[in-house]
């Protein structure tokens, strides 16, 4: 069967990302499942951290059933969240099907296992009272966040294992979604209470990005740590104005200036190897929706030309905007010199790292091309590196 509503889950996903209300976002995915996979209905089980139970958000479809949203909850022990929970059952934990949950059943009972034939007959129960074909989980690492549901599909046909398939990677772009908005919703009552616990969050919100590439576990912290020493650094050397604001805003905009990774298909992410012309181009649109992402926010107003021009190139041939020289802003003209620097000594499957003194000198080349110098000669001076500084 051709997957002909593939793309348009896709521009869904997509979409997904910029919404900071978990209702909005739950809305709009079940209703493009219902529309292109052709359920009668699909739901969303959501863990609800205040009641430590599951919640369902809403339920959709033409002639299927609808429930209320938050009208019906299930707890920790419910049969449904132990299945994908509980690693002793011997069950695959990618779905669960209707028709595999009645041969797990006769299965159980020819072998008289009746700890067994309970829990699958509760499971059962569960499902049919939601009137579920299958149900698709969600996981963020070991954290159990959602629980997809799909009713019958109109033509009466079963899910494919291709559909099924898609559906696992949608859940999981579900439930990234789901938390960046309750991390954009943390955010902003943060910001209203404690400066403190805001910083705090935000370093949840840059957590979520390495959790989704592989390869860059670390990373976040220290190209952190390096642009804050390059500002100060340069503080030494000339004078930044308003320092406390520039430097509360520099260690944001550093924490944060890959967050736009989170609306890059994982596949590119940890493509093991070199990226073809195609995926370079999906991977350069990380800046812009990273803005996107943090512009609703009021606290990040400053902190965002950070994230949004870090892949500026001093000489003008950078993305997304093409600035050149001083048009860069400082916080993104630092956080280039510590983003690249870091990526040239990381190990990656298509290449090893640079040694140190390698990355020093690439650094050094590309003063006044790539970065911008002032960045530039600080971050050397930080090696007790001298720039050598082009001649007139």
């Amino acid at each position: 069967m051709t997957v002909d509503y593939q793309q348009d889950l896709e521009k869904a996903a997509r979409q997904m990302i910029l919404i900071h209300r978990s209702s909005t976002l739950t809305r709009l995915i079940l209703r493009t499942i219902v529309a292109k996979v052709k359920v009668e209905h699909a739901g969303l089980f959501i863990y609800d951290k205040q009641r430590d139970e599951y919640v369902v958000k809403v339920s959709r479809g033409a002639t299927g059933m609808k429930i209320p949203s938050g009208f019906v909850k299930i707890s920790q022990e419910n049969s449904l969240i132990r299945y994908f929970r509980e690693p002793s059952l011997p069950y695959p934990k990618d779905s669960i099907l209707w028709s595999s949950l009645n041969g797990y059943l006769r299965s159980a009972k020819r072998r008289k296992n009746e700890e067994l034939v309970n829990f699958l007959e509760d499971l059962r129960m569960t499902l049919s009272l939601y009137q579920a074909r299958a149900c698709v989980p969600g996981f963020f690492r070991k954290e159990l966040v959602g629980v997809l549901f799909l009713g019958e599909k109109t033509d009466q046909q079963g899910l494919s294992k291709e559909e099924l398939g898609y559906l696992s990677v949608l859940a999981s772009d579900v439930v990234m979604a789901i938390k960046n908005a309750w991390l954009i919703e943390d955010l902003n009552q943060q910001v209203e209470v404690n400066k403190r616990l805001f910083v705090q969050t935000v370093s949840a919100l840059a957590s979520s990005i390495e959790a989704k590439d592989m390869y860059t576990i670390g990373h976040t912290e220290r190209v952190v740590e390096k642009s804050l020493e390059i500002a100060r650094q340069m503080r030494r050397r000339k004078r930044i104005r308003n320092w406390e604001s520039f430097l509360e805003n520099l260690r944001v905009a550093a924490l944060l200036h890959d967050i736009g990774k989170i609306g890059i298909p994982e596949k590119i992410l940890n493509k093991k190897k070199w990226l073809n012309e195609k995926e370079r181009g999906v991977i350069e649109r990380h800046p812009l929706i990273g803005a996107k992402i943090l512009q609703q926010v009021e606290e990040m107003k400053d902190a965002l030309l950070g994230v949004k021009h870090h892949h500026e190139r001093y000489d003008g041939k950078g993305y997304p905007s093409g600035l050149r020289g001083k048009e860069i802003p400082l916080t993104a003209a630092i956080i280039a010199v510590a983003d690249s620097f870091d990526a040239m000594i990381i190990d990656r499957p298509y290449r090893k790292g640079l040694r140190l003194s390698e990355a020093l000198e690439e650094i050094r080349k590309n003063r006044g091309k790539q970065f911008a110098p002032a960045v530039v000669d600080a971050f050397l001076s930080l090696y007790a590196v001298p720039a050598k500084k082009k001649r007139k």
